[in-house]
């Protein structure tokens, strides 16, 4: 046995202990000088040896070998005057494990600083002075990534590679994961100064700006970079193409328990990038915080979630994040992320929204939070108090405030008209839900940057962030692809259901509709179309009468108040509240099919999350009214093994449920009683309604449907509202069992000569084009249209039931209108940008270029020395910023393949011209 190595003089014995390198492609044994030399010259000094002994194989380390790794001489000559490192004690991170090395610095007379030598080797050190741990730049980029994808902390990653480097316990390797953290944040916010071009500016990092390091949002309309030159002088009929939509929410999952301190841990970021700078925030908090009172809610009392949300205030720094970003794209804005400290205070959400409107915006917003309803009532107010620096463009603009559309439901109905996306103007398909869906990803963080100090935690979420926005531009082209899509099959089908259905009304009906949609979308202020006539039953009404008899009952010490903001009444609705939303999720869950889009798949995932959050909140109020709830609820889950429960199926034990097994104090099960009764009446109202547009749209398909491919839109249409009037039939069944549990507690009578059964045959609109056996010489009418007051001779209701239905219709058409021109203006702006940004990154190279490289010493030789150094940066940013704007000229060539066609189908349009909403009068 002897050395694999050709030529080579050791000579071969029996005694040969044969060393073979496992990370190499050729295992064959090698001797002592051939394992160091060839490693060595190949610049592999972190590879893994084993060493033979006759019986098996042990771990050496090349560094026991004699291996020296020399800096500064990348021709691996041996420095003349080499230094060695602090101690002989160097020890380097590598992705494959922790390897203890032999280091020597370059001393020679021209060498560069020990730091500029490490880099030069792909290892960044661990400090400036004398460092004794270095990373490879290899295990850097694959932390990040990771930390990216998957959400691993650094401390389970640094266990990793100490595990991978030793697994017994009998050698470990030297502890250096304190020494990886700081590397791994000055890499991150190094990394990120880079791609930013700060390292290309003469002004350097200290020049930087606020949110000068965000990834920008290439759709988002930008002044002066990707809007056209001419935008502020278009016709006022397009520039609500150049709106910017901005999502407001908060997170209590990313929360900070209270470790260390701004001075122990400061952040390198300091509002560079998407987190609001920590100075002047405190301080804005400090001044304005007392000045600012939280107004009483005039809708539901949306404070109950929030508050539940805080629970574990104690040892807590930050009881969460908020933020305000593009909701149309779902990207971080820069310095539009703050913490919480007591909830969502509108202080706090005052100052990131405007923080985030600082960068230039274009003079039209439209702001979608959850408490929208309220926050704006009194913005205007608020304004005229804060500092002119933080509201110098906020004045001018001109705002317009809604409600996310998952979250609409939770608001009285006034709010769910006003605020309502699918009813305003100028909005296309937007949602506003895009903040839930950026927490859907970085909930998985909460874990590890809770325990973290507060520099380390903010430069972590930034560096996140930036990852976040990085990617939803990386995927931008095959987005936009899938929404055009959908946006030009939506159009085609709803402006076509909008058609056939005004064809079967009456014109001076519609005529006169369409005056009030246009007259109350001018001018807030007029009576607003969608909004449903309350009976004297409504929802709004039993509300209003449970929380006067609960607020006298406390007052008279008849009832207890076990949580400050969640009376048992309104412990009871929103139980009601969360059982309508699980059967509408279960619905929507229904009609995917297997050919569903990920966009799709991804809404109900994001719509699930927010219903889990809430009902989790919601019930822990509960178990505080009812103990023993929680007792049953922990059963459950032990005989269902732990397995978790999907939200839409998740048992609410309201009292009904549990009338029989149970005790329950009387006024919950009045409460639950009254408001069931309401809701009773509703879903009636509900199911009438869509028999209505049944009859018209089955009037419609009769007068004027022509044609296989007309008859089988009309029919698709028809299928659809079958399935809707199915709900609202199953929804009163539902209600109405419920009824039936609380009847023998209560003692109720008569109320089932009013709401009866509902079958099948009772389920019949009020025109003979219904499905019905009976001639019209003997038709009746069945009882649904003649229920406590709701005879069908009120030809106001039956008119304002229509109304609503034609201007929903209508609404639905416009809005699938508006999202295809968005959609060609935001991909016109996409393209734009980039090609914006390629200028920008070769007006960088060319700078560098133009700029004279000079030296400051006197010394010819340093002098000279200097200049090549300096000119070896440059080029090497010049060549950088080159490779930037050809990441760019590849964005747009894959941009222009994947959109091909898909302008000239946005802004055509069959029925119609594309860029005109239809009207029918």
């Amino acid at each position: 046995m002897g050395c694999a190595q050709i030529n080579c003089d050791n000579p071969v014995s029996s005694s040969f202990e044969g060393l073979r390198c496992i990370d190499c492609q050729d295992l064959r044994l090698f001797c002592h000088e051939c394992m160091v030399s060839s490693h060595s010259c190949a610049g592999l000094p972190f590879h893994r040896v084993q060493v033979w002994n006759g019986t098996h194989y042990n771990r050496i380390s090349l560094k026991s070998l004699g291996l020296r790794i020399q800096l500064g001489h990348p021709d691996c000559s041996i420095c003349p005057n080499p230094e060695n490192a602090f101690n002989n004690d160097f020890v380097v991170i590598d992705a494959d494990g922790i390897h203890p090395v032999s280091l020597d610095y370059c001393g020679c007379q021209l060498a560069t600083s020990k730091t500029t030598q490490l880099l030069r080797a792909r290892l960044f050190p661990s400090t400036v002075v004398d460092p004794k741990t270095a990373a490879t730049f290899r295990v850097l980029e694959t932390f990040q990534m990771l930390s990216f994808t998957s959400k691993v902390s650094a401390f389970e990653y640094y266990r990793s590679l100490s595990r991978r480097t030793d697994n017994t316990g009998t050698c470990p390797p030297p502890d250096r994961y304190h020494a990886f953290l700081r590397m791994m944040r000055e890499w991150q916010h190094v990394r990120l100064l880079k791609r930013m071009g700060r390292g290309h500016s003469e002004s350097g990092v200290r020049g930087t700006q606020e949110g000068e390091l965000a990834v920008l949002c290439p759709a988002c309309p930008i002044p002066g970079i990707n809007l056209s030159p001419d935008w502020e002088t278009m016709p006022a009929s397009d520039q609500w193409l150049h709106s910017l939509f901005i999502g407001v929410d908060a997170n209590f999952r990313l929360k900070r328990m209270n470790v260390s301190s701004e001075e122990r841990d400061p952040g390198l970021n300091n509002g560079y990038a998407y987190i609001v700078g920590t100075t002047k925030f405190r301080s804005f908090l400090e001044e304005y915080d007392k000045k600012i009172p939280e107004d009483k809610s005039t809708c539901h009392n949306h404070d109950a979630i929030k508050l539940a949300s805080m629970r574990g205030g104690k040892g807590t720094a930050a009881t969460g994040i908020a933020t305000a970003e593009c909701s149309r794209h779902d990207m971080k804005r820069p310095t539009a992320v703050g913490d919480l400290q007591k909830g969502e205070r509108y202080v706090n959400i005052d100052y990131i929204v405007l923080s985030s409107l600082k960068r230039n915006p274009p003079p039209s917003l439209v702001i979608s939070y959850d408490i929208a309803c309220q926050w704006s009532i009194k913005l205007d107010k608020r304004l005229s108090i804060y500092p002119p620096d933080l509201v110098s463009s906020s004045p001018n603009l001109d705002m317009r405030f809604l409600v996310p559309k998952f979250h609409l439901p939770a608001h009285i109905p006034k709010c769910q008209a006003d605020y309502s996306f699918n009813f305003t103007p100028f909005v296309g398909r937007t949602d506003g839900e895009a903040p839930e869906r950026g927490w859907s990803e970085t909930n998985a963080m909460a874990a590890s940057t809770k325990e973290m100090g507060p520099g380390s935690r903010r430069d972590t979420l930034d560096d996140h962030f930036g990852d976040h926005n990085w990617g939803k531009i990386a995927k931008m082209a095959e987005t936009f692809a899938r929404k055009c899509e959908e946006a030009i099959e939506g159009r085609a089908e709803y402006v076509n259901a909008f058609i056939e259905f005004d064809a079967a009304l009456p014109a001076a009906s519609t005529k006169a509709w369409t005056a009030r949609c246009q007259a109350w979308e001018k001018d807030r202020r007029k009576p607003n179309p969608f909004k449903k006539e309350n009976s004297v039953l409504s929802d709004a009404n039993i509300r209003l009468r449970l929380a006067q008899e609960d607020a006298a009952a406390i007052e008279k010490g008849d009832r207890e108040l076990v949580h400050e903001s969640v009376s048992p009444s309104m412990l009871i609705y929103q139980g009601l509240e969360f059982e309508s939303l699980q059967r509408n999720l279960a619905e929507d869950i229904s009609q995917l099919g297997p050919h569903s889009s990920n966009l799709q798949h991804a809404k109900i995932l994001e719509c699930s999350n927010t219903l889990r959050r809430k009902i989790d909140a919601w019930t822990d109020i509960q178990h505080l009214y009812f103990p023993f709830i929680a007792a049953l609820r922990l059963r459950a889950d032990q005989q269902g093994g732990g397995k978790p429960v999907s939200v839409q199926t998740f048992d609410l034990y309201l009292p009904s449920s549990l009338v029989g097994k149970h005790i329950f104090r009387k006024n919950f099960l009045e409460t639950e009683w009254r408001l069931r009764f309401a809701h009773t009446e509703e879903a009636l109202n509900d199911l009438r309604s869509l028999l209505l547009m049944r009859s018209m749209m089955w009037n419609s398909k009769e007068r004027h449907m022509r044609g296989q491919q007309q008859q089988t839109r009309s029919q698709t249409l028809l299928e659809g509202v079958g399935r809707r009037i199915r709900t609202a039939a199953e929804n009163y069944r539902r209600i109405r069992e419920a009824m039936i549990s609380l009847v023998i507690p209560l003692h109720k009578s008569s109320w089932e000569k009013v709401f009866l059964p509902l079958d099948k045959s009772d389920i019949v609109g009020l025109t003979s084009m219904d499905e019905t056996n009976q001639s019209e010489g003997r038709r009746k009418l069945t009882w649904i249209w003649n229920v406590q007051g709701m005879d069908i001779t009120d030809n106001k209701k039956v008119h304002n039931a229509l109304e609503r239905e034609w201007c929903r219709a209508r609404a639905r058409a416009h809005r699938w209108q508006e999202e295809c021109l968005l959609l060609n203006e935001e991909m016109r702006r996409v393209w734009a940008f980039f090609k914006w940004q390629a200028s920008d990154w070769r007006e960088k190279a060319q700078e560098l270029e133009n700029r004279p490289v000079i030296s400051s010493s006197n010394n010819p030789i340093f002098a000279q020395a200097d200049v090549e150094s300096q000119r070896a940066v440059r080029d090497g940013k010049i060549a950088y910023a080159f490779r930037q704007a050809s990441i760019r000229d590849r964005m747009i060539a894959h941009i222009v393949v994947k959109w091909k066609d898909f302008p000239s189908k946005l802004l055509h349009m069959e029925n119609g011209d594309a860029r005109v909403r239809i009207e029918r009068h």
